[in-house]
């Protein structure tokens, strides 16, 4: 049911029972989205999250980066695209990207006060990192505006990755907690993609009761359109694929060093690595060494999502080669979920949340760390493919209880601000459950 046409009872309400102010008239209610990142090309999460809220009658505008050449003001899909003049730059040090951060953060403000001058704004939705992004959206929080903070990643632990060994990483890393707990007590509901992260910010201080879970999971209509574009490739090779950032903590380097040891064991195994990052120029050196680089096609850029996903789909095994770190025992891969929609078999990094969303009977694990299990991990799904393909459908059954349509219902709930009763809130996330 749409918001059009008919006549209905609405409904506004804050987190823990606060009501807004209907808007005023017949206008829809506004969504602003603030996002460090570009939009819609590499922010999944953030277009999925945008389109849902335009479905159901939002207005919605979008706060990002901007590359070279692109508009300042444009249009996607019903959605206002907003982006400010600010490029991130990947494997800068820690003064550079604070001062990028700190750039975009003030311009997303001036934006966020443009736009709510010019009409007022009934939600700010906030993606992180960083978290002191949520500054951003004070002029229209104290002007009456619901704040929801979405928490991708835990800030700590990714700058724990990055730069945790070198001089006063331990005191920023609590500093950082320190913002974490702020910026979550300055907005009305906190999101995030699973229930480890849930748990984390619920120790860091955070009130339990404003969190919510809405995974990063594939959109059906999403999967449904990737199979179709897919059906038109088949390939004799026995391809391993990988896509996503290309940087030390995700291991693709272990992938390659995988590759190079199955060299003569597996004569048709290809790889395709799909993505850039800081280590992308050390993986392509490690295939030259190893010899393997005539086996592994490397994109070199960013791929849009739908072409990457594509790609993965034609594929015969997935890869998430995460090493074993602070970042990486909480993180519950969107990749992962992407190949398990997709029923393609997944060799996965034994870690803590992984471990905790799919069992050894549906997707095959490997040592952390160890190209040498990995490699082994590999060749069993290639000398098992009846077994592989089983264990994928296995995994996509589980994976029913990970789906975006449970989580569109409790990102709409979250936000639930001049909504129709019909279409969102706690009875929608309940029929949700029991379908």
């Amino acid at each position: 049911m749409t918001m059009c046409g008919k006549a209905h009872t609405r409904r506004f309400r804050f987190a823990k029972g606060r009501r807004l102010k209907p808007p005023e008239g017949d206008r829809r209610p506004r969504v602003c989205m603030v996002v460090h990142s570009q939009f819609p090309v590499g922010e999944p999460r953030g277009e999925r999250h945008a389109r849902a809220l335009a479905d159901a009658g939002y207005e919605v505008h979008v706060i990002c980066l901007r590359l070279t050449g692109q508009p300042e003001i444009d249009q996607f899909d019903h959605i206002q695209v907003i982006r400010l003049p600010v490029r991130h730059v990947r494997g800068t040090g820690r003064l550079r990207m604070a001062g990028e951060y700190l750039r975009f953060a003030i311009g997303a403000a001036l934006a966020t006060r443009a736009l709510h001058r010019r009409s007022p704004i009934d939600v700010v939705y906030v993606h992180t990192p960083p978290d002191f992004l949520v500054l951003s959206a004070l002029l229209p929080r104290i002007r009456g505006a619901k704040v929801v903070l979405d928490i991708h990643d835990l800030t700590p632990h990714m700058y724990d990755a990055r730069f945790g060994n070198r001089r006063g990483g331990p005191v920023i890393t609590r500093i950082l907690r320190v913002v974490e707990r702020c910026a979550c007590a300055l907005a009305d509901r906190v999101v995030t993609v699973h229930e480890p992260y849930r748990q984390e910010l619920a120790r860091n201080g955070v009130e339990a009761a404003k969190i919510s879970i809405v995974m990063n999971s594939p959109a059906e209509d999403e999967i449904e359109l990737v199979r179709k574009m897919a059906n038109n490739g088949v390939s004799d090779a026995f391809m391993v694929a990988y896509h996503g950032t290309v940087t030390h903590w995700y291991g693709v380097d272990l992938l390659i060093q995988a590759i190079g040891r199955l060299e003569g064991r597996l004569p048709n195994l290809r790889a395709v690595i799909l993505g850039e990052g800081d280590a992308l120029s050390k993986a392509e050196k490690i295939a030259k060494e190893f010899g393997v680089e005539h086996r592994i096609e490397f994109s070199r850029k960013y791929v849009p999502h739908l072409e990457a996903m594509t790609t993965v789909a034609r594929s015969s095994c997935g890869v998430i080669p995460n090493r074993r770190s602070q970042l990486n025992r909480f993180a519950l891969s969107s990749k992962l979920l992407e190949y398990v929609a997709l029923g393609v078999p997944v060799v996965v990094s034994r870690l803590e949340t992984l471990a905790a969303h799919f069992s050894p009977e549906e997707v095959t694990f490997f040592k952390p760390d160890d190209a040498g299990s990995l490699a082994e991990a590999i060749c069993w799904v290639a000398g098992h493919p009846v077994a592989a393909q089983e264990k994928a459908e296995r995994a996509r059954k589980r994976a029913e209880a990970y789906s975006w349509r449970r989580s569109r219902s409790r990102l709409l709930d979250v936000v639930s601000v001049g909504t129709l009763d019909d279409d969102i809130g706690d009875d929608s996330v309940r029929r949700s459950e029991r379908n």
